[in-house]
């Protein structure tokens, strides 16, 4: 499975003209704002020989010690926590059955809906159908439960994954159901990273598109799957047209 680390800038103008045919204006933004480290990055270094006390063996670094107070963050420590709680759905308050074998995958509904405007207003949607059901003879849920059919099970567990703390793995597999994930619910920089995933694919991974090409096929339901699928096609035929060219080229002067 191939797998790569997107290095792109996660910007709104970064739509590559692969898939987009005009820019989409949601209205809201997906939450994903980038700290800013111009303050530690660009500070120029100290020579006060009492810093140098700071450290005391611990290895504790301080740029500022004249100042009222330190910002510090580990959101890596704060991502894998996020990450791991999706594997206990015992502090999960929502689960999502993907895909028609109804595969479990489990959620926290403040995450989710603090994370993306679209997805609280899918998960509110169906709260609202399961307090009317309540009133019917069947037995009441004590979990939020959700069907959801149009994707495949992995893709859909990773959306939830990069809702829950903004880290995914975008392969060949996974990326056309990404891409559509990304489009649903006003995932902008998911969707920034699946379009810069396929640009590098189309220029340094030919091999790869037949694989996008598939999974593109499963999401033909969805717009995004729909052009993506074409554009692998198009891919595909020039680069075959091309290989067919070389190797008529070589042969012609083989002969000669």
């Amino acid at each position: 499975m191939e797998r790569t680390d997107s290095t792109a800038k996660l910007v709104d103008s970064d739509h590559l003209g692969l898939l987009s045919d005009q820019p989409e204006s949601e209205g809201f933004s997906s939450g994903y704002d980038s700290a800013d480290t111009s303050d530690s990055e660009s500070s120029p270094p100290h020579d006060n020989d009492d810093n140098k006390d700071v450290d005391d063996g611990m290895g504790l670094e301080c740029d500022n010690i004249s100042s009222d107070h330190v910002k510090y963050q580990n959101t890596s420590a704060l991502c894998e926590h996020l990450k791991y709680i999706l594997s206990m759905p015992e502090l999960c308050d929502v689960t999502f059955l993907v895909g028609p074998t109804k595969v479990p995958v489990h959620g926290v509904k403040a995450i989710l809906s603090t994370r993306s405007r679209v997805m609280y207003q899918f998960i509110l949607k169906n709260e609202r159908c399961m307090k009317e059901a309540k009133k019917s003879r069947k037995p009441r849920q004590s979990r939020l439960t959700i069907e959801v059919n149009k994707y495949q099970p992995e893709d859909f567990r990773k959306i939830v994954q990069f809702i829950h703390c903004g880290s995914v793995d975008v392969d060949s597999r996974s990326v056309a159901g990404l891409l559509c994930g990304a489009r649903q619910f006003g995932l902008d920089d998911l969707k920034t990273a699946c379009l810069d995933y396929i640009r590098r694919c189309v220029q340094t991974r030919p091999q790869s598109l037949i694989t996008i090409q598939r999974g593109a096929n499963q999401y033909i339901h969805h717009r995004y799957g729909i052009k993506l699928f074409t554009k692998m096609q198009h891919f595909m035929t020039s680069t075959t047209k091309k290989v067919t060219s070389t190797t008529k080229k070589v042969a012609i002067e083989t002969a000669v």
